[in-house]
């Protein structure tokens, strides 16, 4: 089904906060493509990365749009405890899960371990990471520019972001690209 964008805020903001939890949001959230019309103003792409662009933050959530060009990808992190749902809205995704035989970390000595995912995830595909060993990477390996719709449960600006190759986990600030359909700073945008 599509809907409006203002739509699913307001669906959102309308859970209490003792039920945002992964089975009442994956059903809010589930098979829900949004009216291309009303995520326009919040799709910002920026040349070789991915974007992250704040559409709504309160103390219960937080929502993004994160704008994927071809051959991008996220590094391999985690959400600092916090549950995290992706609804890809345009476009295919790589979804990569990871276990970490030494604990989340941060630290040295951490080693992961390919855990399954989703090898080219469509529009309309809904996933959910939980718990706090929960370690996944996004990209964008194919020709074509994607668009992935992101919540989190109680937003944190910092996460932990792994190197497989150096073994470590270090902490990472999160920043976005845009607020509101504003580009942040001096932020360079691609329109489509």
């Amino acid at each position: 089904m599509q809907l409006a964008l203002g739509a699913i805020v307001e669906t959102l903001r309308g859970v209490p906060p003792a039920s945002f939890q992964p089975g009442e949001i994956c059903a809010r959230l589930r098979g829900v493509l949004l009216d291309p019309r009303t995520l326009e103003p919040y799709l910002h792409f920026a040349r070789r990365r991915y974007t992250r662009n704040l559409i709504h933050r309160d103390a219960v959530f937080e929502l993004l749009a994160l704008c994927w060009e071809p051959h991008t990808e996220s590094p391999i992190h985690n959400h600092s405890g916090q549950l995290c749902w992706l609804s890809i809205q345009q476009g295919a995704l790589r979804l990569e899960n990871f276990d970490s035989l030494d604990g989340p970390g941060p630290g040295d000595g951490i080693r992961l371990l390919p855990k399954g995912g989703i090898d080219r995830a469509t529009e309309g595909v809904l996933d959910l990471q939980q718990g706090d060993n929960s370690i996944h990477r996004v990209s964008n390996p194919f020709g074509e520019r994607a668009v992935s719709l992101h919540v989190y449960s109680r937003p944190f600006d910092v996460c932990l972001a792994y190197d497989a190759q150096a073994r470590s986990a270090r902490e990472m600030r999160l920043q976005y690209h845009s607020i509101g359909g504003r580009l942040v700073g001096r932020r360079v945008e691609q329109r489509q």
